[in-house]
């Protein structure tokens, strides 16, 4: 057919309504236009899963992009990784790597990305001496993919390619470690939440809520249980972006 034999109500006709089904298409299926895994906006918009108790290279091979370490210090002081999961109440990782090695890794492997990389480093000892021997191995050996300036969650997320952003708690606060960790979970741009505070919130609306400008992070239960619901629930219902969760009995690995 000829657009020469349409007359020009019947074109307007067509032309509004293509424009209204195009707005009813945004109002009814909104994840079409506004997917997380379509959307490369800001570092809050940007999910990934995480890996913990894993040899970092292999994590890396999978795809993982969210890394968390628990940190402990060895008979002489020095940063070392948990491998497995530690006996409640232990200050010494029986089983573990060294925190140097771990920073190689991921220098050799998780770079050159179009997507940042995220360290979580959790602390097992209160010793500044190891905390700052951590900091000055992270200075030698990811130098170059650090990155200035805390609460980044706001940072657009191109600008962050080939980037590390180190995320931790409290524990590390007057140490060298304080001042090269861009987001910090006793701040309000980051949670840190267990699996059943995830998948249980007490105001899941506020949690929505929050997760649109800003960022959670959903790691294990203090036991280490695996979660009771589908692990990618917290993710998928509440929009945590950062999410781990058990595979096996070797430790916690991200699918």
């Amino acid at each position: 057919m000829s657009y020469k034999n349409i007359s020009m109500d019947t074109l307007i006709s067509l032309v509004l309504a293509s424009l209204i089904g195009w707005i009813l298409y945004r109002e009814i299926v909104p994840s079409a236009v506004t997917s997380p895994t379509s959307s490369r906006r800001r570092l809050c918009d940007y999910y990934a899963a995480g890996s913990v108790f894993e040899d970092v290279s292999s994590a890396l091979a999978r795809g993982i992009r969210v890394l968390e370490v628990h940190l402990y210090s060895d008979e002489d002081d020095q940063p070392v990784v948990a491998t497995t999961a530690q006996t409640q109440g232990h200050d010494v990782a029986v089983d573990n790597v060294s925190f140097e090695s771990v920073c190689v890794a991921i220098t050799n492997d998780a770079f050159p990305s179009s997507d940042p990389c995220v360290l979580s480093i959790v602390p097992h000892t209160e010793k500044t001496i190891v905390l700052n021997r951590a900091a000055e191995i992270l200075q030698t050996t990811v130098r170059r993919h650090l990155i200035k300036g805390t609460n980044i969650h706001l940072a657009p997320i191109d600008s962050l390619a080939d980037k590390l952003i180190l995320v931790s708690g409290g524990h590390i606060v007057g140490s060298d470690l304080e001042p090269l960790i861009n987001l910090s979970w006793t701040d309000t741009p980051l949670r840190r939440l267990t699996y059943t505070q995830a998948l249980y919130p007490r105001d899941p609306e506020e949690l929505k809520g929050f997760n649109l400008n800003n960022i959670s992070l959903v790691a294990a239960d203090p036991d280490f249980t695996p979660p009771t619901l589908h692990p990618n629930t917290p993710a998928v219902v509440y929009g945590c972006q950062w999410n781990f969760y058990v595979s096996g009995p070797g430790g916690f690995h991200a699918k």
